[in-house]
Order: structure tokens, then C-alpha cells, then sequence
């Protein structure tokens, strides 16, 4: 069983103008007593996020060092680069979406005006995973029987499969049968609905038919579990973003807006290989770090705005004294402080 992230609605915050965060961050490094500090990014490669990455350049008078790749993946042994090009570090870092929602993916208009999905990375990994279900979900049916309640269950998906390259579910039938079979229906057997799923969800099962209906929303993460042969020592961005999410995918395929929510755990799985590296490898004397994760909604591909959900504080290099905060503790912290505005324009900045 893999740890379980954060709950959505927990790191569902409100997000932030990007000026107005990086003025928060850059006040509280400065209170914090940083020098000589340079801006740190891991983000996707998507166009939709070059001018975040400008204006906290902007913001610290430093252009940004890149820590991140495609899917916004992180790579942290870039981060002993970094430490040697500044004194400190601040760190900004996760997963972008679309504002525009339709089916559960998050969409942002391109420059040639086509509506796409973004991050269209993450949509890809998750894609093979949705379709899955989303079948599964159709070709399961349940209904009022002469006895009770009764779930058919298509042969495909109680014949074992070998594990291939391609996405298999697999159902759990103890958490959603009730003993052997009672018949036999179109595609499957029938069996008796488990007690606990007649339980759980008084609200829909009450609503049955004799007619079979998808069972649609029931099929739970709890439920099914999915089957892939996958490369874990490959460098290839998607199947390394496969990898590091393969055991929430169940989850994020049942949520109500997947895509946000692959984007969520994403995140926040980078940030916690951010943190051990630093912690744990990092041989950074006297510096300080401070690291700030969360998910960026791209309204257009020139306006984000930023939703913190993690934070991380190393002070003077001492690790084990290293402060990690969830996604209440970040935003009060920053709620706490005035918004720092630079001396000069930012064509100034850039030297024109």
C-alpha cells in the first residue's frame, strides 16, 4: 500500500498573482537574512511558463537557474550547481495546469489559437490509465436483483492476464462482490453486491433498476488496481513520470478532475525528492535554502497565478533542523508578509 498524498481539498488553496508571491518570498528571505541569493526553478518546459520564470529572476535581481525538465520533473543534483552561482538558494517548483477544464483535463489556447492540454506531459501519462477506466466503469454493470443488489462483471476482467506494456486494470472482487457467482449475464458473471459497497453508497445503490447500469462512480481506487510493465531505469521523461506516479494512478483516474490531480501528486512527490536530497546529499555549508512547491494555473500562456502547497526552510546548512510546512502552515506564512517591490522596472532589470 503506497503512502497516500495529501487530500485534494487540503491542497486546493487559493492561488496567488505571481507578483505578489514572489514579493511575499523575496520578504521573507530578506527577514530570514539571505545573501547574495539566487532564484531556482523547476517547472515544465512549456512556453506557458517562461515568463514565471522571468519575472522571479526579476524579483531577485538574478536571473533563474534552472533545476527542472519536461512534466516538470525535477532534477536535484542541479542544485549543487546553483548553490555555488548564488550564496543562498530559493527554490519554486511543480506542476502547471490549464485553467480551462472540460472532462476533467485542464486546457490553455496555443499561440496558433488550437486549444491544447497543459500539461500536456502529464495528460499523456495519465491518457492510457483514463481510457482504461473510464471503460471499466461502462462495462460494469449493477442492478436490483429478485434478492438484493447484483453486479455483473465481464469475463475480461476476471480471466488473469499477463503483465504487458499496455495498461491492464485489475478489479478488486473481494471489495465488490459477495461470495460465488449467482448467474450468468451477457458479458460476465453475476454475484452478489458487497455489503460494504451497499453501505457506503445507500444514496446510488437505492436509485438501481432492475435494468443493469454502469457502474460508473463506484469503481472506487479501492476497487481496482492497475497492471503495466514499466522501465524503471529508463531517463525517458514520460516513462520516468509513469514511474514516480504509477501507484496513485487509481486514484487520480477516479477523482472528479484528473488531471489536477495527477498534477497535485506530481508535485508533490518532486518536492519531496527535493527535500531529502537536501537533507540527505546536499553539502551546503552556511547555506540557506528555502524551497516553495505548488501548482501554477496557466490562464493564458503569458498569465499564471500560483498556488503554494508545500515549503521547505534549511537555515546556515543545518539539516536536521529543516522546517517543512503543508499546504496551511506555507500560506499563512506567506499571508504574513508585505510584498516586496523592486527598485526598478524590469526592462531596468534586463539591462534595456
Amino acid at each position: 500500500m503506497p503512502i497516500a498524498p495529501p487530500q485534494e481539498s487540503f491542497l486546493d488553496q487559493a492561488p496567488i498573482d505571481l507578483m505578489e508571491l514572489y514579493g511575499r518570498m523575496r520578504t521573507l528571505t530578506d527577514q530570514a537574512g539571505f545573501e547574495s541569493t539566487l532564484p531556482a526553478i523547476w517547472q515544465c518546459s512549456d512556453e506557458s511558463q517562461s515568463i514565471k520564470k522571468a519575472l522571479l529572476g526579476y524579483v531577485y535581481n538574478c536571473p533563474t537557474f534552472n533545476l527542472g525538465r519536461i512534466g516538470a520533473l525535477l532534477d536535484p543534483s542541479r542544485l549543487v550547481t546553483a548553490a555555488h552561482h548564488g550564496k543562498d538558494v530559493v527554490v519554486l517548483g511543480g506542476s502547471h495546469i490549464g485553467a480551462k477544464e472540460a472532462d476533467g483535463i485542464g486546457y490553455i489556447e496555443r499561440v496558433n489559437g488550437a486549444l491544447a492540454p497543459c500539461c500536456g506531459m502529464l495528460a499523456r501519462v495519465m491518457d492510457e490509465y483514463l481510457r482504461v477506466y473510464r471503460r471499466a466503469t461502462q462495462l460494469i454493470k449493477i442492478f436490483r436483483g429478485a434478492e438484493g443488489f447484483n453486479v455483473e462483471i465481464p469475463y475480461k476482467y476476471l480471466f488473469e492476464k499477463p503483465v504487458s506494456d499496455t495498461v491492464k486494470i485489475v478489479i478488486n472482487l473481494d471489495g465488490l462482490i459477495d461470495g460465488s457467482s449467482i448467474g450468468e449475464g451477457t458479458l460476465g458473471k453475476i454475484y452478489r453486491v458487497n455489503p460494504g459497497l451497499i453501505e457506503k453508497y445507500p444514496e446510488f445503490i437505492e436509485t438501481l433498476l432492475e435494468i443493469p447500469q454502469p457502474i460508473g462512480v463506484l469503481l472506487t481506487p479501492e476497487l481496482f488496481s492497475f497492471r503495466k510493465i514499466l522501465d524503471h531505469e529508463s531517463h525517458e521523461p514520460k516513462t520516468m513520470l509513469e514511474v514516480s506516479v504509477f501507484d496513485f494512478l487509481p486514484e487520480v483516474v477516479a477523482s472528479d478532475f484528473p488531471h489536477k490531480r495527477l498534477c497535485n501528486i506530481n508535485t508533490w512527490r518532486q518536492f519531496h525528492q527535493i527535500a531529502s536530497f537536501v537533507t540527505d546529499n546536499f553539502d551546503g555549508v552556511d547555506v540557506n535554502i528555502f524551497v516553495l512547491a505548488g501548482l501554477t494555473i496557466d490562464h493564458t500562456i503569458r498569465h499564471n497565478s500560483f498556488i503554494p502547497q508545500f515549503g521547505f526552510w534549511m537555515e546556515r546548512g543545518r539539516a536536521l533542523e529543516a522546517r517543512y510546512f503543508g499546504p496551511e502552515e506555507i500560506n499563512n506564512l506567506l499571508a504574513e508578509q508585505q510584498a516586496y517591490t523592486p527598485p526598478v522596472t524590469f526592462l531596468e532589470y534586463a539591462g534595456l
